[in-house]
């Protein structure tokens, strides 16, 4: 799949923003869906994602008991680290990822940013597990697209990303406020779409909204786009987007629907019944009870990430395949030999730090395709992309011993769930780090 197929959807909703809403009225006793504990166990086992998960014994009704979403782990999960807290560096290579630094590193990685002409990002707290996402776009930004995603990075809008890194030009910062929580997701991880996937969440969405009065649906939309940044127009436009989305029967559902609903959920499941619209009670308990658990998980992800996009290549025309994943597409665009540029692993290293100072430790790297192994359409993002470089670069600014690593170990190759680093010698103009 195209890595961009994202930013295409959002185009496409942006052109249907105002044709009028399909509007399903749905008898007042009709059932409610209700998701067994089993696929969600299912879901949270995902090969290559989470290790088995115990789940409850199933209710014998789901009214009586809430459906549980117990939070899996990650699928690189982080060195075992006996003292976390631990901020004193090694005289060996060591995976630093997740390690609390020193006051001397965070010093060192001040000064770095501050030879480098790179403002640091606001200071977080208690982030139990940051990461440094590399994705590559796949596209060739231009000038004005770029500029247009820097002045976009706020709330709902733009795709989401923190940082893009040309080739040559400066960085673009479209979202300075790293582990920033009011922001589109990235991939389908911080979607949280292994816990629920979108056929089953987007109906859950739906339904929770339906059963939800028209004052509560205001409410829930006019705090979700509150306080961030957004003109009357911008606001006015998100607001038209999510009642057409969620008022459909099928179709995507983005970020400030998504928002909206949870805003519902939140007030219900905290026990204000005042949002449930007359004789739907039992219906909004039965999407906002697994609603509001996967909620948590999804924030908790967002807010722990960084995403970052290196300007790359894709498709070489728009007739052919868009699939850049299979090696053996003759529509892919040749890439750049070597792939990414010396001042593109520069900027990345500077984007690491950066993210590293503000959570205060080191996050864990890792990548698009390392997240998204348990997605149908998984992306394979950054292809070629040299992360023993990377980490190389990191350790030399940092003085730490050379083998240092900072997230996932590199596994060079093109099979999902086995390596997180897509490599083809072809493509990538010969072997692996």
């Amino acid at each position: 799949m195209s890595k961009f197929s994202s930013f295409s959807d959002r185009i496409f909703t942006l052109t249907l923003l105002f044709i009028t809403p399909i509007v399903i009225i749905i008898a007042l006793g009709s059932a409610a869906v209700a998701f067994p504990s089993q696929t969600i166990a299912q879901r949270i086992t995902s090969p290559g994602l989470t290790t088995p998960t115990a789940v409850p014994t199933p209710p014998a009704s789901v009214e009586e008991a809430p459906v549980i979403i117990p939070v899996p782990l990650p699928k690189n999960p982080l060195p075992d680290i006996s003292n976390p807290t631990n901020s004193s560096s090694s005289k060996f290579a060591t995976n630093n990822a997740n390690r609390v630094f020193s006051p001397g590193e965070r010093d060192r990685i001040a000064a770095y940013l501050q030879s480098q002409n790179v403002n640091s990002s606001p200071a977080v707290n208690n982030l139990a597990d940051p990461r440094f996402i590399l994705h590559d776009t796949s596209f060739i930004m231009s000038p004005s697209l770029l500029d247009r995603e820097r002045r976009s990075g706020r709330g709902p809008l733009g795709l989401g990303v923190n940082a893009y890194l040309p080739g040559q030009d400066a960085t673009v910062v479209a979202r300075p406020n790293f582990y920033e929580l009011r922001r589109p997701t990235t991939t389908e991880f911080e979607k949280a779409s292994d816990i629920l996937d979108r056929q089953d969440r987007e109906q859950l969405l739906r339904q929770a909204w339906k059963s939800t009065t028209d004052v509560a649906r205001r409410q829930a939309l006019d705090t979700a786009l509150a306080n961030l940044d957004l003109s009357p127009a911008e606001i006015a436009t998100e607001k038209a987007g999510a009642i057409e989305k969620l008022s459909a029967t099928s179709g995507r559902i983005f970020t400030t629907a998504t928002w909206a609903v949870e805003g519902i959920c939140n007030r219900y499941n905290n026990g204000d019944r005042s949002v449930a619209a007359l004789s739907q009670e039992n219906s909004l308990s039965r999407s906002c009870t697994p609603l509001g658990d996967y909620f948590n998980i999804r924030n908790s992800r967002v807010k722990s990430s960084v995403a970052v996009e290196i300007i790359q290549v894709g498709a070489r025309s728009a007739r052919g395949s868009q699939n850049t994943c299979s090696a053996s597409n003759p529509n892919i665009a040749e890439l750049p030999n070597p792939p990414y540029s010396d001042h593109q692993y520069n900027s990345a290293t500077s984007l690491y730090l950066r993210a590293a100072l503000a959570s205060g430790k080191f996050p864990q790297a890792t990548t698009h395709f390392a997240l998204d192994t348990f997605d149908p359409e998984a992306h394979c993002d950054p292809r070629c992309f040299n992360l023993t470089k990377l980490y190389n670069s990191i350790a030399s600014v940092m003085g730490h011993p050379s083998g240092s690593t900072y997230g996932i170990t590199p596994s060079y190759g093109t099979k999902g769930g086995t390596n997180n680093i897509w490599w083809d010698n072809n493509i990538c103009h010969g072997s692996a780090p």
